[in-house]
């Protein structure tokens, strides 16, 4: 239960079990602040760009969420200009989210009209969506702040093991091959010890003798530096592995999303792709890793579905 809800019930009389769980939401954002009358200087926050925290205990998709209603617009400029400002805010939203979901980062991502000023990226943290969009206005409105609900990005020494983009590869993997089934989620995150004394490994998804590592394909310069450094890191793990636990039949794979394919923004960002891809092959045959690669969470699943 959130404190919106809470309040609510205290308002009716009704004396709540207060949840002390963390909140489970987690996210980066940066406001994406406009300016209705150009000239004027004056600027509001608009849009928010909402991307996934790999502290997030709940899956979350990455998109930009409209923050001004039609109705607030109309009685702030008038019900013609009002209805043409919340059109390009629609489509400003529909822009970005759409390059967001082709892979590119907030610290990446512009938006399609002038007058639009997009903000510091920070973390937030809240019990659903409309709470996390409420504390990132909150948060950079003269009107009030959001607390200890907010944090700066350079304050949090976290050392992800997946990039954002494979995290939430990951989530949605486990979420159509395992639903709520205990026994195949736990095939997810496995974390195996190579040998007495050796400290343990992890290993995305392990089942009989298949040990699945996944990685994704950037669409950028800035993302390439950071898959390689994933997928450098999980081969790593996997040759450990192998190498201490030789007396068992093992069937390392390495699979990569390239969902940036279908959604590539440019032909710069698809050269990264299509460069990194390349190395990964390599980098797999010299390890002796049979390469899958998948281009949605859905190929991804028929995939290990199909593992004996």
């Amino acid at each position: 239960m959130g404190p919106k809800q809470q309040l609510e019930l205290e308002h009716k009389g009704v004396t709540p079990v207060i949840d002390f769980a963390a909140p489970p939401y987690i996210a980066r954002y940066a406001p994406v602040f406009w300016e209705p009358v150009p000239g004027t200087g004056e600027r509001i926050v608009a849009l928010v760009s909402l991307e996934p925290h790999q502290g997030s205990t709940v899956a979350l998709r990455a998109a930009t969420h409209p923050i001004l209603s039609a109705e607030r617009l109309r009685s702030l400029l008038g019900r013609q200009r009002g209805h043409a400002a919340h059109n390009v805010l629609l489509q400003a939203a529909e822009f970005m989210t759409l390059r967001q979901q082709a892979g590119l980062p907030l610290e990446e991502l512009e938006a399609p009209f002038h007058g639009f000023v997009i903000g510091p990226r920070r973390v937030v943290r809240g019990y659903g969506i409309d709470q996390l969009l409420d504390a990132a206005v909150r948060s950079v409105s003269a009107f009030g702040t959001a607390g200890e609900m907010i944090e700066d990005e350079d304050e949090t020494d976290e050392k992800p093991r997946h990039t954002i983009k494979t995290s939430a590869f990951l989530a949605g993997l486990k979420r159509f091959v395992a639903g709520n089934d205990p026994d195949v989620r736990s095939r997810f995150e496995r974390s195996l010890q190579p040998a007495p004394g050796l400290p343990e490994l992890t290993v995305d998804y392990a089942y009989n003798k298949w040990l699945l590592q996944v990685t994704s394909l950037p669409s950028s310069k800035r993302q390439a530096i950071n898959s390689l450094r994933e997928s450098q890191s999980k081969l790593y793990e996997i040759d450990m592995i192998r190498r201490h636990m030789s007396d068992n039949e093992i069937a390392p794979v390495l699979l990569v999303n390239s969902d940036v394919k279908l959604t590539s923004i440019s032909a710069g960002a698809m050269n990264e792709a299509n460069d990194m891809l390349d190395r990964l092959r390599k980098l797999a045959k010299v390890e002796g890793l049979e390469l899958v690669e998948s281009e949605t969470v859905s190929d991804a699943a028929d995939f290990i579905l199909n593992l004996k």
